[in-house]
């Protein structure tokens, strides 16, 4: 037999200049942690909001008794009032990074943030107004 030593060639290690580049370049992509969480929570409102509202339309199509549709509207607007308080932190998150470190990425998601607030708070007044006049109006 052989020795190990000459059929398994030396592993060679990086230096660590190139070791400390990668890291920063993984460093550099990545959002910081509270802001990750911030955008994973509003991902996860805006899709809840989509899903109810084609909830709420396909219901109104399908005849839906009015409570449930009231109820929808009413979970509509509460979905919608989270996403805009969300959205409205992770505006503010992204203008103090953008301050801080001033790189581009952080000035496109405060440009999505800032059209996710706009959003939820069109359709929460959409939900709020179309469930008032559903009850009707008495003097």
């Amino acid at each position: 037999m052989e020795n190990i030593e000459e059929v398994i060639e030396p592993i060679q290690e990086l230096p660590v200049a190139e070791e400390e580049k990668v890291t920063s370049l993984q460093s550099s992509r990545r959002l910081p942690i509270l802001l990750r969480l911030t955008r994973r929570t509003i991902i996860f409102l805006f899709l809840t909001l989509v899903a109810t509202i084609l909830f709420f339309i396909t219901g109104n199509k399908q005849s839906f008794l009015p409570s449930n549709l009231k109820m929808l509207l009413k979970i509509i607007a509460s979905n919608a009032i989270a996403l805009s308080i969300m959205s409205f932190s992770a505006l503010a998150e992204c203008l103090f990074y953008l301050i801080r470190t001033k790189k581009i990425k952080f000035a496109v998601h405060f440009f999505c943030y800032a059209l996710t607030l706009a959003g939820s708070i069109f359709v929460m007044l959409f939900s709020l107004s179309v469930n008032l006049l559903s009850e009707g109006i008495s003097f």
